[in-house]
């Protein structure tokens, strides 16, 4: 097996939407992102790989200080062996430079996307596991639109939440109840940028959840666990909680007022990576869904069992393997993966305590900077913190 070469390129889905060309430069914002956040891999690797014999590749010199020589040992520095690029998203441009700066062979790094896999990079995977694969009672108000008029008729039907086609992890998303003359010439506007909108109902949302796949070289789609995550207002990710992937398929179950919701669409997902996606493609895979109070009068809480699709390595399977790797296996605390931008962070980090670490560089306490703590140079920070249970 070739030395896994690992890149975490975030933002790739960005690189998607411009059509995934052979040269491109992300925009700032991206760049900035990668040149703070590059060297989450040091700290946990995918579970799937199979030995101890791995580089990361660096976008900067920016890093946590808590870093041991151990792990910087696996950055990557000029030869690389034989290795093979592997990135957390799909992105062309990315896999091909690299693959010339390091001297090595293009792989499937480089590779040009699967036709077949374009509704997975755009919301419209949502509408096909819906028609095909869902038994949910509302999947007939899951829609991509293409003008104000399909959305104005499923506004009748009650309120909508409207997404621009490619994931943004929680960016783009309007809640509408009902149309007026400036919400009808936005949504014209990005209808005639984006030529598509997915329209969803809108739903009162309890707790996040992604669920972590893996399809490997059999085409053999295999189930890593659940983890549960938390956005902000505007559905963008803040913090992933990192404990036992049983845990949480325990208390998500206990949650749902059936349970059988669950068990019905992990095998729906299971039944759409093995036909849909398991054909064109190997990696990883996240399928976020979410739980939602049906109605105000009664307190029966159901399952939303699809709201996005990601062809990549997702911060719900970061989450998990920082678990696996950087936390006491039988600590009662509870530990929390964020990442916050550098004006955010400084309240965390001006009240947070100084992190404890046991041999094998697992937390016991404190909160852990993932990356730079130089607020002044980075835009990003990632971080594992420590919840001591009371």
């Amino acid at each position: 097996m070739r030395t896994p070469l690992l890149v975490c390129n975030i933002g790739h889905e960005v690189a998607l939407e411009a059509g995934d060309p052979l040269h491109y430069t992300p925009p700032r914002i991206i760049r900035q992102m990668r040149s703070a956040l590059w060297s989450l891999p040091l700290w946990a690797t995918p579970s799937w790989l199979e030995d101890d014999s791995w580089w990361v590749h660096p976008f900067s010199e920016s890093l946590s200080p808590y870093l041991t020589d151990r792990e910087l040992s696996h950055i990557a520095k000029g030869d690389v062996g034989d290795s093979e690029v592997v990135l957390w998203g799909h992105e062309r441009s990315l896999g091909h430079s690299l693959a010339k700066l390091y001297g090595l062979n293009a792989g499937e790094a480089c590779s040009e996307l699967s036709q077949e896999l374009m509704p997975c990079w755009t919301r419209a995977a949502s509408v096909r596991f819906f028609e095909s694969y869902s038994s949910v009672p509302w999947r007939s108000r899951v829609a991509m639109i293409t003008e104000i008029g399909a959305l104005a008729e499923l506004l009748t039907q009650g309120p909508c939440l409207v997404k621009l086609p490619f994931s943004s992890s929680g960016r783009g998303l309007w809640r509408i109840n009902q149309l007026d003359s400036q919400l009808e010439e936005t949504l014209r506007k990005l209808l005639q940028r984006h030529r598509t909108l997915l329209a969803e109902p809108l739903l009162d949302k309890q707790q996040d959840y992604g669920a972590e796949y893996y399809i490997n070289e059999a085409g053999e789609v295999q189930f890593i666990g659940l983890c549960a995550f938390e956005t902000d207002d505007q559905g963008r990710y803040l913090e992933s909680l990192c404990q036992a992937p049983e845990k949480t398929l325990q208390q998500l179950t206990e949650s749902l007022s059936d349970p059988n919701e669950l068990i019905q669409a992990l095998a729906q997902h299971h039944a759409y990576l093995t036909r849909e996606v398991a054909p064109y493609y190997q990696g990883p895979v996240g399928i976020d869904l979410l739980t939602y109070r049906v109605d105000e009068v009664s307190d029966r809480i159901a399952l939303h069992p699809w709201v996005e699709i990601n062809l990549r390595y997702t911060m719900g399977h970061y989450a998990l393997d920082l678990y696996r790797k950087r936390i006491p296996q039988r600590s009662h605390d509870q530990y929390r993966f964020g990442i916050l931008s550098a004006p955010r962070a400084k309240a965390l980090l001006a009240t947070a305590n100084a992190p404890t670490l046991d041999d094998a560089g697992r937390l016991r306490s404190g909160l852990l900077p993932l990356t730079s703590t130089d607020l002044d140079t980075v835009s990003h920070i990632a971080y594992l913190r420590c919840e001591v249970a009371s």
